[in-house]
């Protein structure tokens, strides 16, 4: 059987490289560049804006809840108003005071929480930390402790409260 002629030679057969140049490869180049350019830009402003609108609908949120606390604790200061009244008619004058002012620092809170934003939430408790540190640190303390007492409940009654307990 015969071969047909396959013989190669040194010969170079014009501009067969793989690596391709001028000017339309590097045009090509920089236009894939400003796609990918164009792709990171979109996805960052995408994000940024996702960003916005969690922060705000966050914010939404805390301020409802803010307003509601304020609600629930002018509640309160009504309860213990109405207590003083009731011992003032007893004639517990002396224990009617207290209650009287007990329920105008429980009213002062409500309108503290009403009428300031989370801002100034910030700034009074940034403020506070430094005029009273040991009190501040024992406070963040105190509602550590709330916190992990809470979570410890609810994992329990999570658990339908059962006898057993996973051990660790």
């Amino acid at each position: 059987m015969t071969m047909p002629n396959d013989t190669f030679t040194n010969q170079p057969l014009g501009n067969t490289s793989l690596e391709a140049s001028g000017p339309d490869v590097e045009t090509a180049g920089t236009g894939a560049r400003e796609q990918i350019r164009d792709v990171k830009n979109q996805v960052v402003d995408h994000a940024k804006e996702s960003f916005r609108q969690a922060r705000d609908s966050a914010g939404s949120s805390l301020n409802q809840s803010r307003q509601q606390a304020a609600d629930r604790i002018g509640g309160f200061a009504s309860a213990v108003r109405g207590t003083s009244d009731k011992l003032r008619s007893d004639n517990q004058d002396r224990v009617a005071d207290l209650t009287d002012g007990l329920a105008d620092q429980v009213e002062r809170l409500s309108a503290y929480l009403r009428d300031r934003d989370l801002g100034d939430f910030r700034r009074d408790a940034e403020n506070f930390a430094r005029r009273q540190p040991a009190v501040a640190v024992g406070v963040a303390l105190a509602l550590g402790l709330i916190g992990a007492r809470f979570l410890k409940s609810s994992q329990k009654s999570s658990q339908g409260g059962g006898g057993s307990y996973d051990r660790f």
